[in-house]
């Protein structure tokens, strides 16, 4: 594994190094090849250099490594957010990284969202007109192309009958937003057939919120287009306890590089108090390991990073009273503590 590390802004900073330690203590258990660079792109570099995303930077990535571990971006010294958005929107389809999932883990069960990265109104395509300063008109298209569509899908609905999952809801907007909602319906419809283990169902995005908020247990796996998507899969961090538990993924299924992101933000009121939660990143590096096919270090990390979210040094954020550092010496500790006896060498 040769990852790509951008600790980013704010509390990034601090979880990203912080986190690193498991994996690597995770790869010498296991005996798994690790490498990883530290790269400085974000806020700091902005300011000083008027460079967020490097040039050739989307090119090398890929010949150099095999993922991104992206801790957060986010400065209140740039307020438009113009250096977050040339790195990571530039990741995301410089890298075709079309495929977002974000796992939803409850006491009902764990609901997949997967949401399509990089097209609807996050395509980049509209504009705007001023007048003495002001924004008089702006427009932003929503652009959806139906093989776009396809990939999406029909990757999905395979990593759901792989990943045992019985149940997938297309979640959409067809009747305010006949076109695309249209597409999206018939492209689900015929894809679905193809795999007679799953049994599909639509909903629009408003009931589906309600649903979803009201009772989550009927949900397994989830399609959504990119803002709502972006929206629902928040919902899912607040049911899950916070914004500082949910991991993500982007993946480009073709080539397999991906992007993994905590999405809890740089939270720049709690930068530099140490007390920020480096759960969210440390799930991150579960879901890095299970994508190199290294299911059981990420089962491992997983239930270790849960026992030490029950305990008095878990960060105040899931009602513990440790630090960054002292909810991963406890994580460290367990990791230790619960990792598989070597086997014995068999006799000369």
């Amino acid at each position: 594994m040769r990852i790509a590390v951008i600790p980013g802004d704010g509390i990034g900073k601090e979880v990203v190094p912080a986190a690193l330690p498991a994996l690597t203590a995770l790869c010498e258990t296991f005996g798994l090849p690790l490498s990883y660079d530290v790269l400085d792109w974000g806020a700091d570099t902005w300011l000083a250099t008027g460079v967020g995303l490097p040039d050739g930077a989307v090119e090398r990535l890929p010949r150099t490594y095999d993922a991104v571990l992206l801790g957060a971006l986010g400065d209140p010294r740039i307020p438009d957010m113009a250096h977050g958005r040339e790195i990571l929107l530039g990741l995301r389809r410089g890298l075709d990284l079309y495929v977002n999932h974000r796992p939803v883990v409850l006491d009902s069960g764990v609901i997949d969202i997967y949401r399509e990265n990089t097209q609807g109104l996050y395509a980049g395509v509209g504009g705007s007109v001023t007048r003495s300063g002001s924004v008089t008109v702006a427009i932003d298209e929503s652009v959806h192309t139906r093989a776009a569509v396809e990939d999406f899908v029909r990757y999905c609905l395979r990593r759901l009958r792989d990943d045992g999952r019985r149940k997938v809801t297309l979640v959409h907007k067809s009747n305010a937003v006949p076109n695309t909602g249209r597409l999206w319906q018939d492209v689900f419809r015929r894809e679905l057939t193809a795999f007679p283990e799953l049994t599909g169902s639509e909903e629009y995005v408003d009931a589906f919120c309600y649903h979803l908020v009201r009772d989550p247990s009927p949900y397994e796996g989830v399609l959504v287009s990119s803002l709502f998507g972006d929206i629902i899969s928040d919902i899912g961090a607040a049911l899950m306890g916070g914004l500082g538990l949910a991991a993500g993924a982007s993946v480009c299924p073709e080539t397999h590089f991906a992007l993994f992101e905590p999405v809890h933000g740089s939270a720049p009121d709690i930068a530099g108090k140490g007390i920020a939660n480096p759960y969210a990143t440390l799930m991150c590096l579960a879901l890095m390991l299970d994508h190199f096919g290294h299911g059981a270090p990420a089962d491992l990390l997983r239930t270790c990073v849960r026992e030490a979210a029950r305990g008095a040094t878990a960060t105040p954020d899931i009602g513990g009273h440790g630090t960054t550092d002292l909810f991963m010496d406890t994580v460290l500790t367990l990791l230790d503590h619960h990792r598989p006896a070597r086997r014995a060498s068999p006799p000369a």
